[in-house]
């Protein structure tokens, strides 16, 4: 069994490529589990998964660093093949585990910690740090990005660290572009595998999948210093709001309702006017489910056409850098705009809306 940790900043399309990967590894007749991770407790990742079939576990309050414990019993569990979290459950010949997206030092309080317990797992495989190749194109060219030092400070953190460097999104760049950011990262981090990639091509994601597959990962892998205070204050400048609504409205509006929603909650993140890591929106419905992001339609483009019956659950994860009560009303305040429609009934549950506190990882290798 091996254990692939795919890192990187919040929105970088993690768990699509996670996803993608697990079919391509079925079809070859492998078993694959997932593990997620936030700070927060309902996380749109694990219901994507989820929905997708998929062995899925989860590891919530807290990065997979500071519950460590928490994160070893869940690989382990899995491993085994018992009742770890829902979806098939068999033995796992990979697990992919997906860290939350604000979360830096892998390397040393995850990946070594695995490794040292090998007596209990196969093989703790590469560390792919997946970024939004139109962010990196502006770090790496120069260009300023919408975040402050200390958060910028976690993005540089998490590709430093990188193993595998997944330049994700590439589909939304014309290929020039793409190929000369390429190049770029090649040169500034000499001695990593970078990757040109979009998840939605399966080509691109079959690379991908067999340079994790490859034997004999590196035993030297280096940690990489990092200043735990400005970590901190990176990661307490970000805010979290998760929610779970429950909407009962008239079957032929659900449609109508689902799409008044997303164009509220788009409208009201962009007037806040604030750095955004990403607001993911996962939709069930009588006929099915999806999930997409405010940003980028792609995720699920069929997803609001084939909206249909009189129940909606609707599970919103937004992160962004501001104040947790700002961001909290502004949402609050889109959700009531877009479900004043008459008829519509709805419940808002499971809400949290918090800053992360300071990272203390529960064991960290150097």
């Amino acid at each position: 069994m091996t254990v692939n940790l795919v890192g990187g900043f919040l929105g970088s399309g993690k768990t699509t490529a996670i996803i993608g990967a697990a079919r391509l590894l079925a079809s070859r007749g492998v078993t694959v589990g997932v593990v997620t991770n936030d700070q927060g407790s309902s996380l749109v990742d694990t219901e994507l998964v989820r929905s997708s079939g998929l062995s899925v576990s989860e590891v919530t309050g807290g990065c997979f660093c500071c519950n460590f414990p928490d994160f070893q019993k869940m690989i382990e569990t899995m491993a085994r093949g018992s009742d770890a979290g829902s979806g098939p459950r068999s033995h796992a010949g990979v697990i992919f585990a997906e860290p939350v997206g604000s979360c830096a030092d892998l390397v040393a309080t995850v990946l070594k910690p695995l490794a040292a317990s090998r007596g209990r797992l196969a093989e703790v495989g590469r560390l792919s740090v997946f970024t939004d190749i139109r962010l990196i194109r502006q770090r790496l060219f120069g260009r300023a990005l919408p975040f402050s030092d200390d958060v910028l400070y976690i993005f540089d953190s998490q590709i430093e660290e990188a193993e595998v460097l997944v330049l994700n999104k590439s589909d939304l760049l014309p290929a020039q572009a793409a190929t000369e950011v390429m190049e770029k990262a090649r040169e500034r981090y000499p001695g990593k595998t970078v990757r040109l990639q979009s998840s939605f091509r399966q080509g691109e994601l079959e690379g991908w999948v067999d340079i994790l597959s490859a034997r004999g990962v590196a035993a030297g892998r280096k940690t990489v210093p990092v200043d735990y205070d400005r970590y901190a204050n990176g990661e307490m400048s970000l805010a979290w709001y998760d929610a779970f609504i429950v909407i009962d409205l008239p079957a032929e509006i659900g449609r109508e309702v689902a799409e008044r929603l997303m164009d509220a909650l788009r409208s009201a993140t962009q007037r806040r006017g604030r750095p955004l890591g990403h607001v993911k929106i996962f939709v069930r419905h009588e006929a099915g489910a999806f999930k997409t992001s405010i940003w980028n339609e792609k995720d699920d483009p069929e997803g609001l056409r084939l909206v249909a019956g009189s129940h909606l659950e609707v599970t919103i994860n937004a992160r962004t850098e501001d104040s947790a009560e700002g961001l909290r009303s502004a949402i609050r305040e889109a959700v009531s705009l877009a479900l004043s429609e008459k008829g519509v009934s709805w419940k808002v549950t499971n809400e949290e809306s918090f800053h992360p506190s300071r990272p203390r990882p529960f064991l960290r290798m150097a």
